[in-house]
């Protein structure tokens, strides 16, 4: 005979349910850290001693009622070979339990209806055995789990998220260059127009490969798999010539947008500098006063697919002698766009060079100002290491900031010495 469901109004039972659940979570924390190859409870003794220290809720019974159907309840775990029961023998007989024992780690989730950890795990790494060798993070993800923590909210229980998300990444792996609509893809996928918004922190963890690293921005990690929710905007401002939708159509006053699917060639009139931007009202202020030989491009936060491959072209048709810069926010996600976009520049066999991200030499509002975690900091200085940008991991303080509090400034070149055109 089993325990009752969990939430019955039996005071005494729901009690030596809980007991009884607390064991079992403490096998499975004894067999999580003895390893998997050692069978269930049978690693040392485990118990719970019902005591003020462990478990005082036993203790508190104050209606004899309630302690004798608690004590019968433990007896029915003892009569199925779940547990030995340990009693104080100075109570009477039957009367006080001292400690529960587990005698069958097995026998007592039965008792429980309960699915324990080695179960759930060993469950767990049937499901991901398909996508092991593709995805190696998925190994973080069972440690994790068999420690009994949560990976980016999700649970044991949780493997169809993280399989989903593993169709998503392998559909957008298979569409290069192009923009994916979320919500489409969605309901083609799941029939569900929503079910990959709330993906996005498996969705993560798949994309970087670890779970090392301060989560991203849902947006962002979106964008990185060209995941949009609708079509982006391509805004720039120079001297050019655009081939879009097979016409020739050039940029004119303060800037231009086009629909970055639709570019197939760039031809540039004149260009010493290309500067791209992370955030639209630094962009519409840099347009506006852009001197001569300058580009300004805005990337939209995180770059989409579409977006970068026009940046390639874009980058094929510079000039001999062009400067490449970057101005992002300082914080994680400021260097994260700015290692997508150095990335594509060495593909080039071209560098790019950071402007204004040196935090110690930028003179931000407060308001823009908020605090780095260790974390992020980490995260900040090895792609900095990555890329070769020196100066600017070296400046690099504890706080973040936001581009919209500093004020406008041009990369160092004689190009800022002759004003706006």
């Amino acid at each position: 005979m089993n325990l009752p469901p969990a939430g019955a109004t039996d005071q005494g039972t729901e009690l030596a349910r809980r007991a009884l659940e607390k064991l079992l979570d403490r096998a499975e924390s004894a067999w999580a850290r003895a390893g998997q190859d050692s069978p269930p409870g049978a690693v040392r003794v485990v118990s719970l001693r019902l005591s003020k220290e462990s478990f005082p809720e036993y203790l508190r019974l104050a209606r004899h009622a309630d302690k004798s159907q608690c004590n019968a309840c433990l007896m029915l775990a003892e009569r199925a070979g779940a547990i030995t029961i340990e009693w104080d023998v100075r109570a009477g007989e039957h009367t006080q339990v001292e400690r529960i024992v587990l005698r069958d780690a097995d026998g007592l989730a039965r008792h429980l209806e309960w699915v324990p950890r080695w179960d759930a795990i060993a469950r767990a790494e049937r499901i991901f055995a398909p996508f092991a060798n593709q995805y190696r993070v998925l190994a973080q993800v069972i440690d994790c789990w068999k420690k009994g923590a949560m990976v980016r909210g999700t649970r044991i229980s949780d493997t169809t998220s993280w399989t989903d998300a593993i169709k998503v990444v392998d559909v957008c792996s298979a569409k290069t260059g192009d923009d994916i609509p979320i919500r489409r893809l969605s309901a083609s996928l799941f029939g569900d127009s929503k079910r990959i918004e709330g993906l996005w922190p498996a969705l993560d963890v798949l994309v970087h490969g670890e779970l090392a690293g301060p989560p991203r921005e849902a947006e962002d990690v979106f964008a990185e798999l060209g995941l949009v929710k609708f079509p982006p905007t391509l805004l720039i401002a120079g001297d050019l010539t655009l081939v879009y939708d097979s016409r020739a159509v050039q940029a004119v006053r303060p800037y231009v947008g086009f629909a970055p699917s639709a570019i197939t060639a760039v031809q540039i009139e004149s260009a010493e500098l290309i500067l791209t931007v992370e955030n639209l009202t630094t962009f519409h202020e840099l347009a506006a006063q852009r001197p001569p030989g300058a580009i300004v491009v805005y990337t939209g936060g995180m770059p989409s697919p579409s977006w970068k491959r026009v940046y390639r072209i874009l980058l094929a048709a510079l000039p001999v002698r062009c400067a490449l810069y970057h101005w992002g926010d300082i914080d994680t996600g400021g260097f994260r766009i700015a290692a997508h976009l150095a990335k594509c520049c060495g593909e080039a066999g071209l560098t790019l060079n950071l402007h204004s991200m040196v935090s110690s030499e930028v003179a931000a509002d407060p308001v823009a100002q908020r605090v780095l975690s260790k974390a992020d900091q980490g995260e900040i200085q090895r792609i900095c290491s990555r890329w070769k940008w020196e100066e600017e991991a070296a400046a690099l303080g504890s706080l973040a900031i936001e581009q919209e509090g500093l004020a406008i400034t041009w990369p160092p070149s004689a190009i800022a010495e002759g004003g706006p055109e």
